[in-house]
């Protein structure tokens, strides 16, 4: 049995994380924190979350500042970061992604759609993480074989120079 991606939702209005809870809860562990400040403490303290689902406007430790937070630590950098607000102006929601956040989504929103969305970023960071181990793997055998380079070198010049002829005639 797969085990269950842990989610962290950060939100000070307890209707709205409630509503969250229930959409998660069957695909997700879910962690409930009301403040930044009470999420900053859990990251802090080596909880580990596969996603952090946070409000914006948080008093004290903001939902920015968490992120800042996250991309700070060597431990837990890449964890994706899902911003939930109701500022609506541009300007917000392009500084939220240069600071490192993975997705913006705006108040009101249809919580099917939140899940989708942390479905679509966890299947994202999961594979990513694949090609990286491929690539090194077969790297390492095609090392091995020193025949295969000079094979390719040949094939690839051969292939250019009949289209670098084609294109002067």
């Amino acid at each position: 049995m797969n085990p269950k991606y842990h989610l962290l939702i950060v939100d000070e209005n307890p209707y709205v994380a409630d509503i969250l809870i229930q959409t998660l809860k069957a695909d997700f562990t879910v962690t409930v924190a009301h403040t930044g400040h009470e999420a900053a403490r859990l990251l802090i303290q080596g909880n580990r979350f596969d996603c952090v689902v946070t409000e914006l406007d948080l008093p004290v430790f903001s939902g920015l500042e968490l992120t800042k937070l996250i991309r700070m630590s060597k431990l837990i950098f890449q964890t994706p970061v899902i911003i939930l607000s109701n500022v609506p102006d541009s300007n917000t929601r392009i500084e939220c992604l240069e600071q490192g956040v993975d997705s913006y989504i705006t108040k009101p929103f249809n919580p099917l759609e939140v899940k989708a969305k942390i479905h679509a970023i966890l299947r994202r960071t999961a594979t990513s993480q694949e090609p990286v181990q491929q690539t090194n793997a077969s790297a390492s055998l095609q090392a091995e074989d020193k025949s295969f380079w000079p094979t390719k070198s040949k094939i690839f010049s051969a292939l250019f120079r009949s289209t670098l002829v084609a294109q002067s005639a």
